[in-house]
């Protein structure tokens, strides 16, 4: 079955045959991650010149229904998503403030693109706090090679999870998270949306036939240094936006020949319980 999904052509966006392939997958036993009260997520956007600037905390949540066309990493046009980034596990200090190198990893194309040698763009990241439990379907490969240390932590907990499960039940799921982790750390180039068509079906199908909230896997544009959540927005009530910061990132190239970056704080500002608006201030 899953050298069938290999051999489809993506781009002629085979959406009614994956479907029907999904739903001949068969049982998996998917090891989930729970986010607990105060649990930190942290959702990059970018500025535009027409948005220099956001005051909504609706702009700097999921995108809209009515504005989401294309199919990305994880999800549809039919099933928009949150998608936030956090570093581990723990709740260490440092690891917060490098979420911010993940999330932007994400975005903003002028970090992501090799095509441009220097310049400069701006980016806004909004804190959410975990209110109420939030548990996520994790992507990682079980059978794989883990340089982080935290995402070995995961392979061993998640190999531990599946010998508790039926031989039969743990054969399918290794297989099949190993071809899904593969589509979920594709690298994919800009106006290819069709290659972001497995994990977006994968997870659209898995939000709307649980109770659960989303997924998690590992940052792709930032090496697997971070894990990336996509969050269904009827979760959005678990969630509260507590922070706001714009920041300008800066790309350079280097007598080393090397690209160098400097993300400079310059606006910020606490958000007020059930606010539907913030105003940025200057950071002196």
């Amino acid at each position: 079955m899953v050298e069938i999904f290999k051999q489809l052509r993506l781009s002629d966006y085979p959406i009614a045959e994956i479907d029907s392939l999904m739903t001949k997958i068969g049982p998996l036993a998917i090891l989930l991650t729970d986010f607990h009260n105060q649990k930190e997520i942290e959702r990059a956007v970018n500025n535009t010149k027409e948005e220099p600037e956001f005051n909504t905390v609706s702009r700097i949540s999921f995108k809209p229904e009515k504005y989401n066309h294309n199919y990305l990493r994880a999800s549809t046009p039919n099933n928009t998503m949150f998608y936030g980034s956090v570093i581990s596990y723990s709740d260490d200090e440092q690891e917060k403030r490098n979420a911010r190198i993940v999330g932007a990893s994400e975005v903003s194309t002028l970090m992501r693109s090799g095509e441009i040698i220097e310049g400069f763009s701006r980016i806004t990241f909004g804190k959410w706090k975990v209110t109420e439990q939030i548990s996520l379907a994790t992507i990682i490969d079980p059978s794989k090679e883990y340089e982080k240390p935290y995402l070995i932590e995961l392979k061993n907990k998640y190999n531990s999870f599946l010998n508790e499960v039926p031989e039969e039940v743990k054969v399918n799921t290794v297989k099949w998270l190993q071809y899904f982790s593969q589509e979920f750390g594709k690298r994919v180039s800009n106006g290819n949306n069709h290659d972001y068509l497995i994990s977006a079906k994968f997870t659209e199908l898995f939000v709307n036939n649980s109770q659960y909230d989303g997924v998690i896997y590992p940052s792709v544009q930032s090496d697997g240094y971070g894990l990336c959540v996509a969050i269904h927005p009827r979760a959005m009530h678990k969630l509260k936006l507590i922070k706001v910061l714009q920041c300008k990132i800066t790309k350079t190239l280097g007598a080393d020949n090397e690209n160098h970056f400097l993300l400079e704080n310059e606006k910020n500002c606490l958000v007020e319980d059930k606010s539907e608006t913030f105003k940025l201030n200057l950071i002196h």
